[in-house]
């Protein structure tokens, strides 16, 4: 499976985000694709209800937790993580419907505006529609789409969306900025494999984060991992390699 597509919910607050999220949600499933989501929050609020033993685990000390039935699995981290790695986390979907991020302009954004003036608020140049909760004077040139039309929404997310680009604003692309590349993507004058998340045939993650490599250092990098690996013993003719370490403090 290839790289999922991606599309931000973006508003304010009480706008109705959510509302788009379930229904968009619901469609694309119904259309047979597997679908993962991401919500942003400001709030430093506990993930975990109280009272839950996983929460009397937090509580007493431990920085992760989790719980596991027949059908689900939750895990509880006392640590950031960004948002290239938390996509990641979702494993194998087709796409991934964000909630929040308001700032954000490497995925293409549907907005959902409660003002006219909120319209220009939220537009970052990738946005691929509006929803209209008939609030909204029609004072964009966006497809308005209501809300109780998913079909329509799901339409445009499935002619629209593209992988999430790595937010590095690295250049290696060709374009000043992640948000002009998403830009002429949505233009149909680029691809977002050109994006050095997956254009490069060595990929270097710090923290989950994506670090840019051109074909010289990456050709590098690699050429060093395996003249190494020729020196141990049943690594001596590797496929994929993986190498991930922790780095330590010297006290």
């Amino acid at each position: 499976m290839g790289a999922p597509r991606v599309v931000a919910v973006v508003g304010f607050k009480a706008a109705g985000k959510t509302r788009v999220v379930e229904a968009l949600v619901a469609e694309l499933t119904r259309r047979g694709h597997r679908v993962g989501t991401l919500k942003h929050t400001a709030e430093d609020m506990s993930l975990d209800k109280e009272d839950t033993d996983t929460y009397r685990h937090a509580e007493a000390g431990a920085v992760s937790s989790a719980i596991l039935s027949n059908n689900r699995t939750a895990i509880f981290l006392k640590c950031a993580m960004n948002m290239q790695r938390a996509a990641d986390a979702l494993g194998d979907v087709d796409f991934i419907v964000m909630e929040g991020f308001k700032d954000l302009d490497i995925a293409p954004r549907i907005i959902v505006p409660r003002s006219r003036e909120e319209v220009e608020k939220l537009s970052m140049g990738v946005e691929i529609a509006s929803v209209d909760f008939s609030r909204v004077p029609k004072a964009t040139d966006l497809p308005i789409v209501s809300v109780e039309d998913p079909t329509t929404l799901a339409d445009i997310v499935e002619a629209c969306a593209y992988p999430l680009l790595a937010g590095l604003n690295c250049k290696a692309c060709g374009f000043k900025t992640c948000g002009e590349m998403g830009k002429a993507i949505l233009a149909g004058e680029e691809s977002a494999t050109k994006c050095v998340k997956y254009s490069s045939e060595v990929v270097l993650r710090v923290d989950g984060s994506v670090i840019p490599l051109n074909k010289f250092t990456g050709s590098a990098l690699a050429n060093v991992v395996l003249g190494f690996m020729k020196t141990l013993k049943g690594s001596e003719a590797p496929h994929r390699v993986e190498l991930e370490f922790e780095v330590r403090g010297n006290d």
